[in-house]
């Protein structure tokens, strides 16, 4: 059976994973232009999330032998789970943001591009012009909901291989 830094590690490994294909691949248009505001929306990404999160999780274990607590894998869920539904609200983000001396960053919405600088994701070349807004999610709200559920994570993962054996 691996150590519990192993598992820990792993299973960390595993969350993240499941955490952007599940925040980026899973989610759908619908999902993701709603979940701030319906609850219904939120449900379906938060259903979609979790079970590519569970998928990748259970995949990682079966393959490194580990065994943690079934009560603590569901907890670790739990958590992982309830915290993506607030964060995902975005209230919670601008809030953060706003009393921690970072408005400026709570308001941007995009990210300027040097003049020159090819586009992540361009075909063939594709450049900017001069300074132009990219078309992205990359700004000061997204990181930083980025940044959150990666923290959630961590705690996920802490109680999913936490406890005695």
């Amino acid at each position: 059976m691996p150590d519990r830094a192993a598992t820990f590690a792993a299973t960390l490994a595993a969350l993240l994973v499941g955490h952007t294909v599940g925040d980026h691949l899973v989610q759908t248009d619908h999902q993701a232009a709603r979940k701030a505001a319906s609850w219904r929306a939120m449900a379906g990404h938060v259903a979609g999330y979790q079970a590519t999160c569970a998928a990748t999780l259970a995949a990682v274990h079966a393959l490194t032998g580990s065994r943690p607590s079934w009560r603590r894998v569901i907890a670790g869920h739990a958590f992982s789970a309830a915290t993506h539904a607030l964060i995902d609200r975005r209230w919670p983000v601008t809030w953060i943001l706003e009393h921690t001396g970072s408005r400026a960053f709570a308001a941007s919405k995009t990210v300027q591009i040097p003049s020159g600088m090819v586009r992540p994701g361009a075909i063939f070349g594709e450049q900017f012009t001069h300074h132009s807004p990219a078309p992205l999610p990359l700004h000061g709200p997204y990181l930083a909901d980025q940044a959150l559920h990666h923290a959630c994570l961590l705690v996920a993962a802490l109680i999913i291989t936490g406890g005695r054996r």
